[in-house]
């Protein structure tokens, strides 16, 4: 509702101002996930705590199973996320039992070492946003009438197991900040690209008018963006440190025969006797 009523107000001066048109048509719809995304750690996290603390009563039992489906989820989208970003993760564990105590309490963890803050933010983040996308997915499933009711009630069940377990754990959360002090000056510079590149999208959207079908399309520009600013400074990092390896004062000798053609000298035939 106030999402809607904030839109509103900007439409009113969009008809005057490019600026508000802009911000309507474009960062409204870029902003839109963040604030889904934060909902549904929201609720993950409530729902999760009402769980280990017993407050669902009898329905405990049949939501620790679920809470064991979501746990695999869980770790496959931190193991998944590893391998697009270039990790290879060196073991994945789930666990339906404490191995202290014995005790039935799903978890599990993945293994690996990020080499910077960025893939440690996608990495530590990823059960909340895949989770995000596949909880749509299948309540959307769920409540469409039409489809197969067997689909539905199975599609149901893996909503429910994925919001469970959709909010990064504990560990995760504090895998980011270790990320980012093991290397402030490279998180910083990280941090950097990625504001430079929202910022060159947001010109080439506002001066070409360009409107992409589906949100996730502006995400993938920012990355795709980061990534040629990425290679355009190394390149020129590169450049400048041949530059600065040149003696001027004493110049090399130019080898001429790099660049001339060798000539061509038949062998004379062996003499006869």
């Amino acid at each position: 509702m106030g999402y809607h009523l904030l839109k509103l107000r900007f439409s009113v001066f969009s008809k005057s101002n490019f600026f508000f048109k802009f911000f309507e048509e474009h960062c409204f719809s870029m902003l839109e996930e963040p604030i889904i995304f934060m909902i549904i750690l929201a609720v993950s996290m409530i729902l999760r705590y009402l769980f280990v603390n017993g407050q669902f009563g009898y329905l405990n039992p049949l939501l620790l199973r679920l809470f064991f489906i979501g746990v695999i989820f869980h770790e496959l989208a931190h193991y998944i996320m590893n391998l697009l970003v270039g990790i290879q993760p060196e073991r994945i564990e789930i666990k339906w039992r404490d191995p202290v105590t014995h005790q039935r309490s799903p978890h599990g963890g993945v293994q690996s070492k990020p080499r910077s803050f960025l893939q440690a933010f996608f990495i530590c983040l990823a059960p909340l946003y895949i989770g995000t996308w596949l909880i749509f997915l299948t309540f959307t499933i769920a409540f469409t009438p039409g489809i197969d009711i067997t689909l539905r009630i199975v599609s149901g069940v893996f909503c429910l197991s994925i919001l469970l377990a959709a909010s990064p754990s504990g560990q995760d959360f504090n895998n980011i900040p270790g990320a980012f002090n093991a290397s402030p000056a490279h998180s910083f510079y990280q941090i950097f690209l990625v504001l430079l590149a929202a910022v060159g999208l947001w010109f080439l959207l506002s001066n070409f008018s360009i409107m992409f079908p589906l949100d996730i399309f502006y995400y993938l520009s920012i990355i795709g963006i980061y990534f040629i600013l990425k290679f355009t400074f190394k390149g020129v990092k590169v450049m400048f440190l041949k530059i600065n390896s040149w003696n001027f004062h004493k110049p090399r000798e130019i080898n001429i025969t790099r660049f001339t053609r060798r000539r061509y000298k038949p062998k004379k035939p062996p003499r006869l006797r």
